[in-house]
């Protein structure tokens, strides 16, 4: 039995593909998800968040704007959004983003749900940003 699965991540400008890996955490709609070799087959919509992949004893993580998981039993594509890995945030350009979208909710003439997806991407990328350079 296989105690490991591919995994491609599609973007609109690219696509990266992985093998080996041992485990997957990504962020469902309804929670964070953990995906092994085998898993059963499902279509999960995801949210703004980061995932987490293992990989010959590594752990890579990426910042993600949300998208789609597609489960097989032979592995995961990811149709994302956007993604990013987590060593090459820009932590500026995120702080730059944060701010604007908190200018934005004080404006009344604002679309409020945008600002607000806004401030959840920025503040996503500059958290996992933040905890890799803990590392």
């Amino acid at each position: 039995m296989a105690k490991n699965f591919h995994l491609d991540i599609i973007t609109p400008t690219s696509i990266q593909s992985f093998d080996d890996i041992s485990y997957l955490r990504i962020p469902g709609l309804d929670g964070l998800i953990g995906i092994q070799a085998k898993h059963s087959n499902a279509i999960i919509g995801l949210d703004i968040g980061e995932i987490k992949l293992h990989q010959n004893g590594k752990n890579i993580v990426y910042a993600t704007s949300g998208g789609f998981a597609d489960i097989a039993k032979e592995g995961v594509q990811l149709l994302l959004e956007t993604v990013e890995p987590s060593n090459t945030i820009n932590t500026e350009r995120a702080k730059k983003a944060l701010k604007r979208g908190k200018n934005r909710l004080s404006d009344k003439k604002c679309d409020l749900d945008r600002a607000n997806q806004a401030i959840k991407r920025a503040n996503n990328r500059l958290r996992i940003a933040q905890a890799l350079s803990k590392k």
